[in-house]
């Protein structure tokens, strides 16, 4: 309850009363009981007009009469009536409230007022506030509810995206909801979504008001992408038809990997794959890639898994495979004269492939081919003989002698060379066939032969089986020059050349100033690590020297010769009158210390005719730099030094002066 008094006329007074009396929470109103009262203290009147009014919340209450007030300090109730005030939207009120007494004069009171004053009502509960936790998507959550008024009710609401929904009616204070599923499907590229939860508060029928509270929902871990299997196949056709199931070849499969059946979940899509052979480091991120060669052999796990949009991997599978060894074939092998019949020749076989044996049953295939041809001739012609074959079950030949089927002469030397193939590739290896051996023999040419029967050069020709000796010792067989003494001629780069010998370089890379010239190559060891060589540039004899280190070119140094201009040193040489000269290098020094005697121009000598610069003037200044003390010495074209002094000054000049030829 407020009162409020007005202003004193003669002890006349009015009161106003202001209750706020009950309270429609539904209708968000207050019932307010209004009084107003006129008070008097010594005077007395009646039978007058008088007026009065109640203003409050923009609404008047009016009072009109003719009063008897005829007893000392009394009250007399003018107005008293309860009216309803509607609150805000938010349950708060606040108005402005005044009252006025008019009366006629005389007896009765004149102007009374109260003026203008606030009253606030009590708040009315109106919307309850709401809180969610965090939740995952296809789990529930609980929704809490802080209401006004143990009477309100609520209807929980929700958006998401385009998506909204009522969750629960006729709720007190709380309540629980499970996420739908669903929801996954409008974050595909994304683990977490955010959405809003409404709560509608009623009071019985009436909606009082609504609250928010935006909420975030994860997508569960169990939503990720998943794939049916892998297919593996080997890009290598040859061993794809070799092999069957999940077996592939060391070194020569390739498995590819095709991912079958590969989804998202929940509009999430693929966009990532993985496969590698588990601890080999071979790895590849595409569907349909390859894992590279595989050089090991037995038991290896292929692991497999897909990635979608929101990043989630799927399980991984696990696909055992079976890598059976594999290496490249193996031959060696002799050939040799038989000794019955030297005509024929006879092949002693090392062969070896790799098995591939798979449920017991070799796979692979060993086949054995030779050829032949005279020594130094590059026309083979293939020999069908024993000694070649194509091998089903076996894989291996140890010391195996085969007769070629041929006729060899025994006179001639021939090359053999022997092909072993299996179903992937192949090897060669060659041998020489000597001719038969024998102490001695000649032919009607003049030709001899000794530890062999002749078969190379011309008429008077020794051919030799092994090494020569005269005098005990040792003929060298190397060859260091063409047969006539003369250099050999080399097109290449000498950067190749590291065989002992003499040569004249006509074209290629790393030749001092790309000149040609005379090259000496001298090899100090056999496997070709330290080597000198010596070049002389055939147009100005100028020679330069490199040396091979472990394998490795050192530059091209020049040889200076001795009377290389820059060795030059010709000591001072005194041309008279204090002037001396002196050639270092390519530089010549002038130098001079004499007394001038006020002469004007002299010359003190001459100098070598190929030291000249040619007609140069050098300006000379003696402890001053004034105009009239300059001198000059001039060398003309001919060798004469001149000293001019214009001013004829007489001072004494030490100094040096020098230029380049």
């Amino acid at each position: 309850m407020a009162e409020f008094w007005s202003n004193n006329d003669r002890g006349y007074r009015i009161r106003l009363w202001i209750d706020q009396t009950s309270q429609n929470i539904g209708g968000n109103s207050s019932q307010v009981r209004v009084r107003l009262a006129l008070l008097n203290g010594g005077y007395t009147f009646a039978d007058y007009n008088c007026s009065a009014y109640v203003d409050l919340n923009g609404q008047r209450l009016n009072w009109t009469g003719r009063p008897s007030v005829l007893s000392n300090n009394s009250t007399l109730m003018l107005i008293d009536k309860t009216v309803t005030i509607t609150h805000n939207a938010d349950g708060k009120k606040s108005f402005a409230l005044s009252a006025r007494f008019s009366g006629s004069g005389g007896w009765s009171p004149g102007t009374l007022t109260i003026g203008s004053h606030a009253f606030t009502l009590t708040t009315i509960p109106r919307s309850s506030s709401v809180t969610v936790a965090s939740g995952i998507i296809g789990s529930s959550v609980t929704i809490n509810i802080n209401r006004q008024s143990s009477s309100f009710k609520h209807t929980v609401r929700y958006t998401w995206g385009s998506k909204s929904g009522t969750i629960a009616s006729n709720v007190d204070t709380a309540t629980t909801w499970t996420i739908p599923n669903d929801f996954a499907n409008d974050i595909p590229n994304s683990t977490s979504g955010t959405g809003t939860i409404y709560v509608d508060t009623y009071s019985g029928s009436t909606k009082t008001g609504t609250q928010s509270v935006s909420f975030r929902a994860d997508v569960p871990s169990s939503m990720k992408p998943t794939f049916s299997n892998v297919t593996l196949t080997d890009t290598n056709g040859a061993a794809g038809n070799l092999l069957t199931g999940n077996n592939f070849l060391q070194i020569i499969s390739n498995v590819q990997v095709t991912f079958n059946g590969a989804s998202g979940s929940y509009s999430s899509s693929i966009v990532g794959y993985k496969a590698e052979i588990v601890n080999r480091n071979q790895v590849t991120t595409s569907n349909g890639g390859t894992l590279g060669i595989m050089n090991f052999n037995g038991s290896a796990t292929i692991r497999a898994s897909v990635i979608d949009s929101r990043g989630r991997k799927s399980d991984t599978r696990d696909i055992t495979i079976n890598v059976i060894e594999y290496f490249s074939p193996i031959l060696s092998f002799s050939a040799v004269r038989t000794r019955e019949t030297p005509n024929i020749v006879q092949i002693v076989r090392n062969a070896k492939i790799a098995p591939i044996t798979l449920s017991g049953s070799q796979k692979n295939v060993m086949t054995l081919t030779f050829k032949v041809a005279s020594l130094g001739s590059t026309s083979y012609t293939a020999d069908n003989g024993s000694a070649t074959g194509t091998f089903t079950t076996q894989h291996t030949l140890t010391n195996s002698a085969a007769n070629m089927a041929g006729n060899y002469p025994a006179n001639k030397s021939f090359t053999v060379i022997g092909t072993l193939a299996d179903k992937f590739t192949s090897i060669e290896f060659s041998a020489t066939v000597a001719t038969e051996s024998v102490v001695m023999s000649y032919d009607k040419d003049g030709r001899v032969g000794v530890g062999k029967v002749v078969e190379q050069g011309k008429a008077g020709s020794l051919d030799v089986a092994g090494d020569i000796f005269a005098g005990g010792k040792l003929i060298q067989h190397h060859r260091l020059t063409n047969n006539n003494g003369t250099s050999r001629n080399i097109f290449v780069d000498p950067d190749t050349i590291v065989e002992n010998g003499f040569y004249y370089l006509l074209s290629g890379p790393n030749r001092p100033f790309n000149s040609n010239g005379y090259l000496i190559v001298e090899r100090y060891n056999a496997d070709n690590k330290y080597i000198v060589q010596t070049f002389k540039n055939v147009y100005n004899g100028n020679q330069y020297i490199r040396v091979m280190t472990n394998g490795v070119w050192n530059p091209w140094v020049e040889q200076v010769r001795s009377d290389h201009p820059n060795l030059v040193n010709t000591g001072w040489v005194g041309i008279g009158n204090g002037f001396s000269y002196k050639r270092l290098g390519e530089t010549v020094y002038l130098r001079y210390s004499f007394d001038t005697n006020g002469v004007q121009r002299f010359s003190p000598g001459t100098i070598s005719a190929e030291l000249i610069p040619g007609n140069m003037m050098f300006p000379i200044t003696s402890w001053t730099f004034s105009p009239d003390r300059l001198i000059h010495i001039q060398v003309n074209a001919d060798g004469r030094v001149e000293w001019i002094n214009q001013s004829q000054w007489r001072f004494r000049y030490e100094g040096q002066i020098s230029w380049a030829i």
